[in-house]
């Protein structure tokens, strides 16, 4: 008997998975036991192990886990082209009469310095192969039904929105800012369906998108909703694109996002060689999970 959810493909998990963690946050509420984030994560990454084929690799730390903050990778090895995900995990604390007023107490952890989401945005900076910070907000479904479904129990949003609204709540303390309200940072949220199904060519075997694809799916997605948030920083940003060199930051050191890595490609528009940790995984796609010299879980996802 499976322990996990077994998915037909990657777009059957992101439309269903979102309703079964809602349903399993809710659980908490008779248990009164609260689950972490770390636990609602192991179920997305083992739901990802249990899709059919051999298209997922989860690289773990020596300390094998899977919980917690993890990278999520799409790459194809043909072309070497690939996107990395870079994702922090919230789960939200529900207000008892108000669903919009529910709140994401952890958002500027640890204690209220927003340490964490500088930590992740300057990370990617770093990363060869082009990153996008993300976080992912799990909600439970009694908040999903009262959000009159424009909040499912999975939602993704920009690492670089996030941090804005962050970077204002360090700057006011000790006054109280909306920002970790899930009804103000509902507008940046979208799917993650905006990844699992991006479009897929009726070509090819592989039911993981095109690292190009998605890419494309995500960035226009976070410029969106961004516009629509009207917090309106970071999308000047990412929109300048003018990529950094690894290291390079802005003013306040956080770095620079970019919508492509173009600009830094070898002549010919050859791409950037992966790193050898992903090629070597590719080589062992059927261990499924493999122990690497990682900071965090990676999760591949090999179209092709």
């Amino acid at each position: 008997m499976a322990i996990t959810p077994i998915f037909s493909s990657l777009c059957e998990l992101a439309n269903r998975l979102p309703v079964m963690i809602a349903e399993f946050l809710d659980i908490e509420q008779k248990l009164k036991r609260r689950f972490r984030e770390d636990s609602v994560t192991d179920i997305l990454v083992a739901s990802l192990l249990s899709l059919p084929g051999n298209d997922v690799v989860v690289l773990t730390p020596s300390e094998a886990k899977t919980g917690g903050d993890f990278d999520l990778v799409i790459m194809d090895p043909v072309s070497g082209d690939a996107v990395q995900f870079r994702i922090q995990d919230k789960r939200l604390t529900p207000h008892k009469h108000d669903w919009a007023t529910g709140s994401y107490v952890e958002l500027a952890h640890p204690h209220n310095s927003g340490g964490q989401s500088r930590a992740l945005i300057r990370s990617v900076g770093s990363e060869k192969i082009m990153t996008i910070p993300l976080y992912v907000f799990y909600t439970p479904a009694h908040v999903c039904a009262a959000s009159g479904g424009t909040v499912s129990g999975i939602e993704l949003a920009s690492g670089w929105e996030i941090r804005e609204r962050i970077k204002a709540i360090v700057k006011v303390k000790p006054k109280r800012l909306p920002y970790k309200r899930i009804g103000s940072l509902q507008p940046l949220f979208f799917p993650i369906s905006t990844i699992l199904c991006a479009p897929i060519s009726t070509s090819r075997t592989s039911n993981v998108p095109m690292p190009s694809d998605v890419r494309t799916a995500v960035m226009d997605t976070i410029e969106s909703r961004s516009r629509l948030a009207g917090f309106g920083q970071t999308l000047a940003i990412a929109e300048a694109a003018v990529p950094r060199l690894p290291g390079e930051s802005d003013s306040e050191g956080d770095a620079t996002p970019f919508r492509d890595r173009s600009s830094r490609a070898a002549p010919g528009g050859r791409r950037d060689d992966l790193p050898a940790i992903i090629r070597s995984a590719v080589e062992r796609r059927g261990e499924m999970v493999i122990t690497a010299k990682v900071k965090r879980p990676k999760v591949l996802l090999i179209s092709g």
